[in-house]
């Protein structure tokens, strides 16, 4: 079995990656490459399945830290399917990042839902592996079988959904996708750092255009089972239109259908929204041009 680790450039992390690793894996024998991240992640997963895809592989970013059982916990569940991936915690705490990912319908939209986040650990059901429809890209186990039908993933990914997109490719070729109860911690930083924002930006203005481009070329929207229906509750309305200015920090989905619902009820000429994300600024979103939070003054409102 090879294991590979996706080096991000960024010592910090490689640095705590690798003593976690050695520190939980005294007595297993397999091999350790270290691979630079390439410009974005789906080129880095096509070279690795290229390179070291001669036998099953583990697949880890750099910002992963290991937990104690983690290879173990593996090996017990090892027949239960064929992309295997880890739970995760945010680093430091008992806070769940995700146990997998489904592709859900939240009215309309189709979204990947990160089941769990955001609960404690002691807040769920412990289990011993689930199926999913992605997995933390950060933290894979392909099975050579999988890698001979599927030797590469698609690069429209965008440095975002690589290993959901080759994910979606194996499930519809008959292959499983499981997650396992066992967290590992992740900082969500190893594709985070790229200088072009077209690759890297958490922008939502961005994002969901590249999403729906997903979504139409290749995500089989009969498959999906889960639904949601948005509903904005009539105490948040209330206390929306008791005011006379609003600011909504953030160009999200939540603030765009507060904004959608409310349009008609709400003078536009005092409500603004700001966003943490500089490549924002200025942007447009629902009607009004988007503040930076840093240099937003609230007593100026936009008129």
């Amino acid at each position: 079995m090879n294991l590979v680790i996706i080096n991000s450039g960024q010592k910090k992390f490689l640095r705590e990656c690798l003593i976690s690793l050695l520190n939980t894996s005294e007595t297993i024998n397999f091999d350790v490459h270290i691979v630079k991240e390439k410009e974005y992640r789906e080129a880095t997963l096509n070279a690795v399945l290229q390179e070291y895809g001669n036998d099953d592989i583990l697949i880890f970013g750099d910002d992963i830290i290991f937990t104690k059982g983690w290879f173990e916990f593996l090996t017990r569940n090892k027949d239960k399917g064929d992309i295997i991936g880890f739970s995760m915690l945010y680093p430091g705490t008992d806070i769940i990042q995700d146990t997998g990912y489904d592709l859900a319908k939240i009215d309309d939209e189709i979204i990947l839902k990160p089941e769990n986040r955001g609960k404690q650990r002691n807040e769920i059901e412990k289990f011993n592996f689930r199926e999913c429809d992605s997995i933390n890209g950060c933290a894979l186990f392909i099975k050579k079988r999988v890698i001979e039908k599927i030797p590469k993933a698609p690069l429209e990914g965008m440095n975002r959904w690589g290993e959901i997109l080759y994910m979606n490719e194996a499930k519809k070729q008959g292959f499983k996708v499981i997650v396992l109860g066992h967290y590992l911690y992740h900082y969500g930083k190893s594709t985070k750092i790229n200088p072009n924002k077209l690759l890297s930006s958490e922008s939502y203005l961005l994002e969901k255009k590249l999403w729906k481009n997903i979504v139409d070329r290749y995500i089989d929207k009969k498959q999906i089972k889960i639904q949601f229906k948005k509903v904005l509750s009539d105490e948040l309305k209330n206390t929306l239109l008791a005011n006379k200015k609003i600011l909504f920090y953030g160009a999200g989905t939540v603030s765009e259908f507060i904004y959608e619902k409310l349009k008609q009820d709400l003078d536009l000429r005092f409500i603004d929204f700001c966003s943490g994300l500089l490549e924002e600024k200025g942007k447009n979103f629902c009607n009004k041009k988007l503040s930076f939070i840093k240099t937003f003054n609230s007593r100026t409102m936009t008129s």
